[in-house]
């Protein structure tokens, strides 16, 4: 299994993505909680891929593990994979959205936008899919760094706007307890008169 370079989640935690060759035509990578090598430790996402003609990467499969869907693990191994493939030379990476898929068919959608795949969905919008072109990989190399970057500022400019919100159920909270403490003091003060 071979280490590649750490990476960050939209929300700032450090992952450890990995690559393993399976056969001749197929990897996996493997994105881990903690650096180690062994690919049964804990790990947060894999991809499944196959090499076809020797030049373009066919993703089979991205598995979230443990509810970590919506954290970034899936972003973190595909642009893994991206690095992975520009380094072999190859022209390009290639999948389906599959129609059984179909429960969180606008979430890969939007998944696969973000990381610069191009999408073409079937007239019912069930399936699908996808490519991303390869052969411009300075252009590829440079959104994969300023993504997650992109990723977090938006995170933190969300987070931002929801503070004022989140100050005010607060204050509500301190109020609310306060009167209860002094309700509970009075309380206290008449049964210490009477026992």
């Amino acid at each position: 299994m071979k280490s590649l370079n750490e990476a960050f989640t939209k929300y700032g935690e450090k992952v450890y993505p990995y690559y393993l060759k399976r056969e001749e035509e197929r990897g996996t990578i493997y994105v881990k909680q903690s650096p180690s090598k062994d690919s049964h430790a804990i790990n947060l996402c894999v991809l499944y891929f196959k090499v076809i003609e020797k030049h373009r990467a066919h993703i089979i499969d991205i598995n979230t593990l443990g509810g970590g869907a919506n954290k970034g693990y899936g972003s973190v191994a595909i642009r893994a994979l991206m690095v992975h493939c520009i380094n072999k030379g190859y022209l390009r990476i290639t999948g389906c959205i599959s129609s059984r898929d179909s429960d969180h068919t606008p979430r890969l959608i939007s998944f696969y936008k973000k990381n610069d795949f191009d999408i073409k969905m079937n007239s019912a919008g069930d399936s699908g899919e996808i490519q991303l072109d390869l052969t411009n990989p300075n252009k590829l190399l440079k959104n994969i760094t300023t993504i997650p970057f992109q990723e977090r500022i938006s995170l933190l400019e969300h987070q931002l706007k929801k503070q004022p919100q989140n100050e005010k159920e607060l204050k509500e909270k301190i109020a609310s307890l306060e009167h209860n403490i002094a309700n509970e003091s009075k309380v206290v003060k008449l049964l210490k008169k009477y026992i």
